[in-house]
């Protein structure tokens, strides 16, 4: 998508008497310009326009300046902005929203999924059989020692270490639960150097091992096999076109990415400088255990040192937050007071409380180092108890230097909320009384099995739990594969309102949201969890023009048919920049 060389910062104001002011940046200079006309470039009218504003308004028609929102209002209203040169969609019906915000994203790891991954996600496979006959067939296409990773998601049936074995004796195999999770063959051992003498992670990961005493399953391990990586040239043509596909085509608008700085971000620097982004970029730093301790990779201190400045960048590319990755996932690797329950995960270790990639004291020094440099903070915190060491982290930083509008985040907060009378209330009472963000990706809900939803004392995905309290969760999609469909807010929307597994139980009802508040954890949440709602998240005056036309509105349709909402329309900065085939012709 080719955008022009100027960047319209502000539409001030938009009078009564039809005066529009711009401020513009033009080769640097910014100007006010005052034009009598008002003339936009750009109009919508002829359905709901569902502002996601503080007065919650349903407007009928909106008016696009440039790159920004010129007028929102009915469509009388708005004919005033019509001029011999503007573009005027004839919206039928459909439904127009702001763009949709993923506040969670790893574009990288998904574009790598999708194309050099087998995927053997059941369903739609039904099981080991069926993905040992995927495997297959993808291995009689390759030379016998080629690495073959199949991408499976969360909690499925997967063929044993001894099938593997068996039926690919000659090709090394990783089949992928997650990026957490690998269930690996013996070729893979071998080529990856792992043996029975291969120890066991310290910290939150484990080995768990086949008869014979070698690694069959890698747990947040630490431990990466030497699998293919696409090159920086294949890389070139995957990441704009997975933004394109799996968000742009889905209504995303901005995407809070968590991809490879010395890869990625170059790359999306290049499509920046010539206008080849297709949606807007929120980039997020990893920041390692072992980062201010002396290592030799140390992208903290690096940050620190070149003095990397939080929220710098322009409007489609900006600097965003350092994450910690914690501890692991529910029921295997996340850090949590009382043992995983035994149907919690793909398999059960007894006495298993899981692990924390580093101490309290060394996570609070990094949060401290990066709160005080201005930074964001998110940490992945799946158990309880990496919950409120999170929490303690956040105390100390604020405690070193009061920031009242950190907006720190504590990633899949609320996903599994233990009922624990001595913890539970007073680490909800911590999130409220800190400001801290709640960031969940209820779409995980889907992947629920019967079985997980016996466990006991367990509030699954607690939307209404959290909104009860006033917090207001960001969401995202978190995917590197396991759920690629995910990526379409709907999915998300639909999931927060229905409550439903692939199974289709609906998963305790009284936690589920009103539509606006599920749609409101995809626009104008996301953006507040991103510093991003003074431009973004809702369709208001002078915010940035990234606005989605929709098939239906969520507003009347069915609840059950959320899920079935179709993106016909994506505007980004102003301009149509997606539109699905057979939603139409756009005049």
């Amino acid at each position: 998508m080719h955008r022009e060389s100027h960047v319209v910062r502000r539409l001030a104001i938009v009078g009564p008497c039809c005066l529009v002011l711009l401020l513009r940046i033009d080769g640097g200079h910014v100007a006010g310009q005052q034009r009598d006309a008002a003339v936009a470039d750009l109009v919508f009218r002829g359905g709901p326009v569902i502002t996601v504003d503080p007065q919650e308004r349903v407007a009928a028609a909106v008016a696009i300046a440039g790159n920004r929102i010129a007028a929102v209002g009915s469509e009388q209203e708005i004919s005033g902005f019509v001029g011999p040169r503007t573009r005027v969609v004839d919206l039928n019906g459909r439904a127009l929203l702001p763009g949709f915000i993923d506040s969670h994203a790893h574009v990288e790891g998904l574009a790598i999924s999708e194309r050099l991954y087998v995927p053997i996600q059941a369903p739609p496979l039904k099981d080991a059989n069926d993905i040992i006959a995927r495997l297959k067939a993808r291995a009689a296409q390759l030379p016998p020692g080629t690495w073959i990773v199949g991408q499976g998601t969360y909690n499925q049936v997967m063929p044993t270490r001894e099938q593997l074995d068996r039926e690919l004796p000659q090709h090394p195999v990783v089949l992928r639960w997650s990026a957490h999770d690998l269930l690996i063959n013996h070729m893979a051992n071998e080529l990856a150097g792992l043996s029975r003498g291969t120890p066991n992670p310290t910290g939150m990961g484990r080995i768990e091992r086949a008869p014979n005493g070698e690694p069959a399953i890698l747990r947040d391990a630490g431990i990466e096999p030497p699998l293919p990586r696409p090159s920086v040239e294949q890389l070139r043509q995957w990441l704009p076109s997975t933004l394109r596909d799996f968000y742009l085509a889905r209504g995303v608008t901005t995407v809070y990415d968590m991809s490879s700085p010395d890869v990625a971000h170059k790359i999306y620097q290049e499509l920046n400088a010539t206008g080849q982004l297709p949606v807007r970029l929120r980039l997020n730093y990893i920041v390692g255990a072992a980062d201010l301790q002396g290592g030799k990779s140390d992208t903290l201190a690096g940050l620190l040192r070149e003095r990397v400045r939080p929220e710098s960048g322009d409007d489609w590319m900006r600097i965003g937050a350092l994450k910690i990755i914690l501890d692991g996932v529910w029921g295997t690797t996340a850090a949590v007071y009382r043992p995983a329950w035994e149907g919690s995960g793909t398999t059960w270790t007894a006495n298993n409380v899981g692990g924390v990639s580093r101490t309290q004291d060394v996570l609070n020094q990094q949060v401290v180092e990066g709160h005080k440099a201005g930074w964001q903070m998110w940490i992945h915190a799946n158990g309880d108890r990496a919950q409120d060491m999170a929490l303690t982290a956040y105390d100390a930083a604020q405690h070193a230097m009061p920031r009242p509008d950190a907006r720190h985040r504590i990633e899949h907060f609320a996903h599994f909320l233990s009922q624990d009378a001595s913890r539970t209330g007073e680490r909800l009472s911590r999130m409220v009384r800190g400001s801290i963000i709640p960031a969940p990706q209820v779409a995980f809900l889907w992947r629920l099995t019967d079985r997980n939803l016996e466990e006991p004392g367990v509030t699954f995905f607690a939307m209404a739990t959290l909104l009860k309290l006033g917090l207001h969760p960001s969401g995202g999609s978190d995917t590197l594969g396991t759920q690629n469909f995910a990526t379409n807010p709907w999915f998300s929307i639909a999931t927060a309102v229905n409550r439903k597994t692939k199974y289709g139980k609906v998963v305790q009802p009284d936690e589920a949201i009103p539509v606006m508040d599920a749609i409101r954890m995809q626009t104008i949440w996301a953006a507040f969890g991103g510093f991003q709602e003074k431009d973004k998240g809702s369709i208001e005056v002078g915010k940035l023009a990234d606005l989605v036309v929709v098939s239906d509105s969520p507003l009347k349709i069915a609840r059950d048919r959320l899920d079935q909402i179709q993106t016909d329309i994506t505007v980004v900065d102003g301009k149509i920049a997606f539109q699905r085939t057979s939603a139409g012709a756009v005049p």
